[in-house]
């Protein structure tokens, strides 16, 4: 009886996975990219767009500073526009602990399938590869599906590689079995990397410590020297032009053209796939300056 039940198991796990399949390889540009997204294979419209977070839920102060001329009207496609300019994500930060009982940390990270985090498997990657530089260590770290539902601590959890310091433009590339584990679940890298929702970058340190970054490429393993080659992926289905028929960008936020949709229940989401703000939706929606998602009933609008 009990094997017939892990077999029920085991067959239904696989459908929810059947239909979640990234590309072989994938690398992620700046110099190519326009709109700062990472293109994983994945066919859903808020897939692999960069974003930044911080300590602050943890009560920390840690803070990001960004290059000086991105001025307020590119915040609206914060890491687009970025990359346009510089051909990379580049920033400095400063790590402060404030009321946090932990070790301060400032990161960047994509999701690989959606906003919602769900676990893929990622096998075939090999591997990861970052083409970078930073005054300070930092990780590249898998987050598990199930860190999304759970306070798992991004300086000490789960499956991550450990990427040097480096003042010059360098590449780090390494496969799944030069991987390091942390405090997170306890099961082989082999069966983790089946459930991979995001790709994360970690900055952490002691109190008061300060760093500089550059990101200018990240992929599967051998694909940021060209030693893997990566196939052309079709881009996910957009809505770029959708929301826009519907609303209109004002200062501070979004004023709703439809107004059909006025008074509907709506959910507000970073692309970290926090919620921000969920009741009725009113005439002018307030957003935060950097691209979130709205959720009207099954409707998803891209916000930036």
């Amino acid at each position: 009886m009990k094997l017939f039940f892990l077999f029920i198991l085991l067959f239904f796990l696989s459908i929810c996975y059947a239909d979640r399949v990234v590309a072989p390889a994938f690398l992620w540009d700046a110099s190519k990219d326009t709109l700062g997204r990472v293109i994983t294979g994945s066919p859903d419209e808020i897939s692999g767009y960069w974003y930044y977070y911080d300590d602050s839920n943890e009560g920390g102060a840690s803070s990001y500073t960004w290059v000086s001329d991105m001025k307020d009207d590119y915040k609206s496609n914060f890491f687009g526009q970025m990359v346009q300019m510089y051909g990379s994500i580049q920033g400095s930060y400063k790590l402060y602990k404030g009321q946090n009982d932990d070790e301060p940390y400032i990161g960047l990270g994509f999701n690989i399938w959606s906003e919602n985090q769900e676990g893929v498997d990622i096998t075939e990657w090999g591997g990861l590869c970052i083409e970078y530089s930073s005054t300070m260590d930092f990780m590249l770290r898998l987050g598990h599906e199930d860190a999304a539902n759970n306070d798992i601590y991004p300086t000490r959890d789960i499956f991550r590689f450990d990427i040097g310091a480096s003042k010059q433009t360098t590449i780090f590339n390494e496969s799944w079995s030069k991987i390091r584990g942390g405090l997170g679940p306890h099961e082989p890298v082999e069966d983790y990397i089946k459930k991979i929702a995001n790709i994360l970058l970690v900055f952490s340190g002691p109190d008061s410590t300060t760093g500089d970054f550059k990101i200018t490429k990240i992929g599967s393993l051998g694909t940021c020297d060209g030693t893997v080659p990566v196939e052309s992926v079709s881009l996910p289905r957009s809505v770029a032009s959708a929301p826009m028929a519907q609303f209109r960008k004002v200062p501070g936020g979004f004023e709703v053209l439809d107004k059909t949709l006025v008074g509907k229940s709506y959910s507000l989401f970073d692309l970290n796939g926090i919620q921000i703000r969920t009741g009725e939706l009113p005439a002018v929606l307030k957003t935060p300056a950097v691209p979130t998602i709205l959720r009207i009933k099954e409707r998803i609008h891209y916000l930036r």
